[in-house]
């Protein structure tokens, strides 16, 4: 057993005290300045870092804020038609003069959209009547709204209309893309079917392709079963809902004239093409016990490839 003194234990204390302070000088050191002067000018601050970035990266934002600028230009012809006729009720873009707006153009043009092509003296009075729905709505949305907040009674009505005004305004930009798309054909020479067949089909289905394999790749277990589910959900609601509704306005349009669709020389082919692809499935997934496999892609590919040989062949 050891015995301290009392003088031994003091200086003991005191050396403690010594390292314990070095040990604080030198952790400070490492970790940052121990004098704010001195850190200010080896350290910089934030402004100092924000100064920094801005000299460094000052061309590459003023660049980024020209081209948001310029799509915002060139986006305004669209979007200032669209923020009058579709009705928005949500918190952080409510304002009361444009519902009323929207609550009264909306009707006018839906009406003039689905009134193309009829006679002069039937789509006149069905105009003068959709003016008179919009006074009488653009009165009622300007009696019953507040201008500090979105309404809450009939707010499914706002839904629907927004609803109906955004497939309004998506047919008149499909049929614009389908008109261009036309005549960008007509000038290169190249024929239209072909276009539809390519630029048009694979820009219509990317989003739907995008997600499918997003589905199938993370969805986990099911995530197979709902990415087949919904490529042949998908173009099985634009065959029977779409073409389905597009023929009754059609006929509708020429009655009481019966409607005549446009001979395609190659429509038996597509049909042709597109049975093929659903009888492989049903022949292959029965065997496969209902798990796809790489069999089923494999055939699927070959005989889409196929149809689009054939077709380019028979259209250059």
């Amino acid at each position: 057993m050891h015995f301290f003194s009392k003088e031994e234990t003091v200086e003991n204390v005191n050396s403690t005290d010594k390292e314990d302070e070095l040990d604080n000088e030198i952790g400070v050191a490492l970790l940052g300045c121990v004098d704010e002067e001195k850190c200010s000018e080896l350290c910089p601050n934030e402004k100092q870092t924000e100064v920094i970035n801005s000299s460094i990266f000052g061309t590459s934002s003023s660049f980024c804020k020209f081209i948001n600028c310029f799509l915002g230009v060139l986006d305004f012809p669209l979007y200032l038609p669209r923020r009058l006729t579709i009705p928005v009720v949500s918190e952080d873009k409510w304002s009361k003069p444009m519902a009323v707006i929207s609550a009264t153009l909306a009707p006018i043009l839906a009406v003039a959209v689905s009134s193309e092509g009829m006679d002069s003296p039937t789509s006149l009075a069905i105009g003068m009547t959709s003016v008179l729905v919009g006074l009488i709505l653009g009165n009622l949305a300007f009696l019953s709204t507040k201008e500090s907040r979105p309404p809450k009674e009939c707010l499914l009505i706002w839904l629907l209309g927004g609803f109906l005004m955004s497939i309004t305004w998506t047919y008149v930009l499909a049929q614009e893309l389908v008109s261009l798309l036309v005549s960008f054909g007509y000038i290169i020479g190249i024929n239209p079917s072909i276009l539809g067949l390519t630029v048009l089909a694979w820009g219509n289905s990317t989003g739907d392709l995008i997600s499918n394999v997003a589905m199938a790749l993370n969805g986990g277990k099911d995530g197979q079963q709902m990415a087949i589910s919904a490529c042949y959900a998908g173009p099985l609601f634009n065959t029977l809902i779409g073409l389905g509704v597009s023929l009754v306005f059609a006929s509708w349009w020429e009655y009481p004239a019966s409607y005549v669709l446009p001979k395609d020389p190659f429509l038996c082919e597509t049909l042709g093409f597109l049975m093929v692809g659903l009888l492989w499935a049903l022949v292959i997934l029965p065997k496969r016990n209902m798990q796809p496999d790489v069999s089923l892609g494999v055939g699927l590919l070959a005989i889409y490839f196929c149809f689009l040989f054939l077709r380019f062949a028979k259209g250059l």
